[in-house]
């Protein structure tokens, strides 16, 4: 029988095979690559909070209207992150103002402090307009509508009959609607909306009404109404 032929590598050591252990809290590998993750998240949150500038600031939750006072219910904390938001809007953290709403904050809106302050300083008057119910009907408080007028006249039956309409008031702020049993409803089919009136106007609507004049209110573009 012929004999193997042996080699070189024949007279090599076979190396043993190794099972792979699991890790354990003794090796220290493990536990140095534990504390390098631990400070990575720790040093990471540090850093936002240094760098946050956000705060919280007051948002209207609905529309708050000129010469009102603000109360919690009419406002919300929201955080932001807005250049001098801090000396441009009513902080969260800070007592609510003690004056009345100067100009109409839409619903959505952050609060400036501009917005509140001395009602001595308020130029208008909420005054109620008899209006059909199918107009007030979708108004709400904050919409914004031109008050039209038309004043009354007598035809030649004697019936009475209305001139032509003209525009006295644009733009101007709903304070108030009326509501179901709300006491505001002066005939079957009609109701009084609250508008806030320029002083200056204040007399020209009131002697509208008295005469007996139609008034129309009309929503401007981009008005809130019912629904939306």
């Amino acid at each position: 029988m012929e004999s193997r032929r042996h080699t070189a590598a024949d007279e090599l050591p076979t190396p043993a095979a190794h099972r792979l252990q699991r890790p354990s809290w003794r090796d220290s590998r493990l536990v140095v690559g534990v504390l390098l993750v631990l400070v990575a998240t720790i040093g990471g949150a540090a850093a936002l909070r240094h760098y946050d500038n956000s705060i919280e600031v007051l948002q209207a939750a609905h529309p708050l209207v000129p010469g009102q006072r603000v109360a919690a219910s009419d406002v919300h904390a929201v955080k932001v992150r807005i250049d001098k938001a801090d000396g441009t809007y009513l902080r969260a953290d800070d007592p609510l103002p003690t004056g009345e709403v100067l100009r109409e904050v839409r619903s959505g809106e952050l609060v400036p402090r501009s917005a509140v302050g001395a009602g001595g300083t308020v130029r208008v008057k909420a005054v109620a307009l008899p209006v059909d119910a199918a107009q007030s009907a979708n108004l709400v408080k904050g919409s914004i509508v031109d008050v039209w007028i038309s004043p009354q006249q007598q035809n030649n039956v004697g019936k009475d009959s209305y001139a032509a309409p003209t525009r006295l008031i644009d733009r101007a702020v709903v304070a108030r609607v009326p509501g179901k049993g709300g006491g505001f409803s002066v005939a079957s089919d009609s109701g009084a909306v609250h508008v806030l009136v320029p002083d200056d106007k204040v007399a020209a609507v009131l002697g509208a009404v008295n005469q007996g004049a139609k008034v129309d209110l009309v929503p401007a573009a981009g008005s809130p109404l019912k629904g939306d």
